[in-house]
């Protein structure tokens, strides 16, 4: 074999080698998250967050409640969470070139949070000015039992409405001239 061929087997072999050596400076995180009762859960989301250059690794447990996440080399800060259950952090997780670093996670249930939040709208009173008002519609008009249906006692109805002491013999105008009076306040 000659010496050209042998530096061209050499140099396709050092490329095809070097996703080796470039992943060995990396590392992996991996560990299983459980529940206070030893049991498994799927679905966590753990993320892992270079503390020094702010970069976010994240991975979600399978089944059986594992995760496994390469990652640079350094100090990480590890965050798992999963919808009822508080949220873990552990820091300071140091890790070294071609370290295999497993981190078993314990989540436990959350305190039940209910925020309940109430609407209103402002009452339909005026704080401006201190006036009574009412209406008396077409139905109260046809329905209520006033006694004769007469326009004064409807007229009784009305918040802040008073009679003077008129009798209902003085409402007709006699010859000496008595003239009836009604107040309506407001």
């Amino acid at each position: 074999m000659s010496v050209a061929i042998r530096r061209r087997l050499l140099g396709v072999i050092g490329i095809l080698a070097l996703p080796v050596f470039a992943y060995a400076q990396e590392a992996t995180l991996s560990g299983t998250v459980t529940d206070t009762t030893g049991g498994v859960l799927p679905g966590v989301t753990v993320t892992a967050v270079h503390e020094a250059s702010g970069n976010t690794f994240e991975g979600v447990t399978d089944e059986r409640g594992v995760f496994q996440i390469p990652l640079r080399t350094g100090a990480y800060r590890v965050t798992a969470q999963l919808q009822g259950f508080a949220v873990i952090t552990r820091s300071g997780l140091e890790l070294l070139v071609g370290q295999q670093a497993v981190v078993n996670l314990q989540l436990s249930p959350s305190t039940v949070q209910e925020s309940v939040t109430v609407t209103g709208e402002a009452p339909l009173v005026t704080t401006t000015q201190s006036s009574q008002a009412s209406n008396i519609d077409p139905r109260q008009l046809s329905e209520l039992p006033v006694n004769g249906r007469n326009w004064l006692d409807l007229t009784m109805l009305a918040a802040g409405s008073r009679i003077n002491t008129v009798s209902s013999d003085d409402l007709m105008p006699k010859a000496s001239g008595g003239n009836p009076s009604l107040t309506v306040e407001g």
